[in-house]
């Protein structure tokens, strides 16, 4: 069976999400038209309209889809009778590679960045702390457990991981040319994740009073 008859069977709201969600990636809010979206859908206008009312909402559901997917993988089931450290880099390293296979996701922060980010603060913060406060109990519970320095500022501390994962996929078309390479690579990817984890064992492992990183 082909791909373009697995898409058809699939219901007309998941077509729609779909097709919108390629669209949008690809052009962002503001580029994105209804008409196109419709015709990859392989629907009529009116449906469209009758499942998601405008161009706007069914943009928002885009998001909050993606967001809640990102949420969802990440902090699934951790490893049980594991250490906090082992959990982040877990949690890390889920994201990251989240990232890695769904490329739209980064185009889509990416246009909603430059367009100001209006429909995404209308839905993104619940959705965000729910996916914070996991990775944030970890980390609390390894400062308290001795495992992590404590004078760590987890706030900052999440700002820095989540731009260290992410950056690397909105950018990576610049990577490419500064760095002649294909950044996607199997062997680069590792290479990135291995340095992000590198770095954040470095951080918040405690050293000795006068150490390196005291």
């Amino acid at each position: 069976m082909s791909a373009k008859t697995d898409f058809l069977e699939q219901p007309a709201k998941t077509r729609i999400l779909e097709a919108a969600e390629e669209v949008f990636a690809a052009k962002g809010f503001a580029g994105a038209r209804v008409d196109e979206i419709a015709a990859r859908a392989r629907i009529n206008k009116r449906m469209l309209y009758h499942y998601f009312g405008d161009k706007e909402k069914l943009y928002l559901s885009v998001l909050e889809n993606n967001f809640a997917r990102a949420l969802k993988l990440t902090h699934q089931a951790l490893e049980e009778n594991s250490t906090p450290p082992e959990q982040a880099e877990q949690v890390i390293t889920r994201y990251f590679l989240f990232l890695a296979e769904h490329p739209r996701y980064a185009r889509l922060v990416t246009w909603e960045m430059l367009e100001g980010g209006n429909y995404a603060r209308q839905i993104l913060p619940p959705i965000w702390e729910r996916g914070l406060s996991s990775l944030r109990s970890i980390l609390e519970r390894g400062m308290k457990e001795g495992y992590f320095r404590q004078d760590i500022d987890v706030d900052q501390l999440l700002i820095t991981l989540h731009t260290l994962c992410i950056a690397y996929f909105t950018h990576k078309s610049m990577l490419a040319i500064l760095w002649h390479g294909d950044p996607h690579s199997p062997e680069n990817l590792k290479r990135r994740l291995d340095h992000i984890l590198r770095l954040f064992r470095q951080y918040v492992t405690p050293h000795p009073e006068g150490g390196a990183n005291a």
